[in-house]
């Protein structure tokens, strides 16, 4: 006995989260009988081409399924939604997919499809996340650039290499490729304070407003140091021909009494290895630059003249 064709929809939607398009949904009931579904509600659509049952919206990851089946196969999400997928920024707006340019394929209210050079062709270009089809970390970053408010842009790319360990050079290549985006010459700054060890938007501030000014010389960001105890520890700031390093405390870490001690000991021991390390507070840095820049250069004239009386 022919089962209820209802069923054999059910049937079919339980295989893949829900989800089916259209072309699979042919081939288990007749054409009439699928826009009669459609019709009356029993099938919702989610985006062109693909269906959800009644009462199961399609959210979160079931949403950017839906949106990789109506674009077809070798698509991946990219944009915004690479990275909501990857859980560095909130799910909002369209999904963002991107096909080889040699696709020619249109989107819809809620789904924009993009095209690049040579997708199919690179094997790097994407990945998997969550059994989705994602483009390369890097490249999501700067494709979602300028989609992103002008605030958050660097904070958000800032937190995701750090997050994630995300090689500064390939977002600096990512960038590169793209020298049309909008915001570019930001983005390229961003990479290069990413490239100078900043791993934060604090520092990046206090980099951008005190330690990269022409008055001082030039300093390096997370300069590792192997510690008698066998530890690497990283400096914040440092100039190596001085011997001197730039810690930055933020309010939510440093001010604790165990948190100062911890300081002080850890100061201590780069002290014993020939290191001075001054603190300044991030407030300190963003109310009185020129202030924290005077005292910097200050003792970086006085660590140089002292190193080479020793010599």
């Amino acid at each position: 006995m022919q089962r209820p064709w209802i069923e054999l929809v059910g049937d079919l939607l339980s295989t893949q989260r829900g989800l089916a398009t259209r072309q699979e949904l042919l081939r288990v009931v007749p054409r009439t009988v699928l826009d009669g579904f459609v019709e009356r509600g029993v099938l919702r659509r989610v985006f062109p081409h693909v269906y959800t049952a009644k009462g199961n919206p399609a959210t979160g990851d079931r949403r950017l399924l839906a949106a990789l089946l109506s674009v077809g196969p070798h698509a991946a999400l990219s944009h915004r939604s690479a990275l909501a997928l990857r859980g560095l920024v909130e799910p909002a707006g369209p999904v963002h997919v991107v096909v080889d340019h040699r696709r020619r394929l249109s989107g819809a209210r809620d789904l924009h499809v993009h095209r690049r050079q040579g997708l199919d062709d690179d094997q790097d270009a994407v990945e998997v996340v969550r059994g989705l089809r994602v483009t390369a970390l890097a490249d999501s970053l700067v494709d979602a650039w300028p989609d992103l408010p002008r605030a958050d842009r660097r904070p958000t790319v800032l937190d995701a290499v750090r997050r994630t360990r995300l090689d500064p050079a390939l977002l600096a290549a990512a960038a590169q490729r793209r020298p049309n985006i909008g915001g570019h010459r930001d983005l390229a700054r961003t990479a290069a304070l990413l490239a100078d060890g900043v791993t934060s938007e604090l520092e990046a501030l206090a980099v951008v407003g005190v330690f990269s000014h022409r008055s001082l010389p030039r300093s390096r960001g997370q300069v590792a140091v192997l510690c008698p105890d066998g530890i690497t520890r990283h400096h914040d700031r440092a100039w190596k021909e001085a011997m001197l390093a730039v810690e930055l405390d933020g309010a939510a870490f440093h001010s604790s009494p165990q948190q100062r001690a911890d300081d002080l000991a850890r100061d201590a021991m780069f002290a014993s290895m020939g290191w001075l390390v001054l603190r300044f507070t991030y407030a300190e840095v963003l109310r009185d630059p020129d202030g924290v820049r005077a005292r910097v250069l200050a003792v970086y004239r006085i660590r140089v003249q002292q190193l080479r009386a020793s010599a």
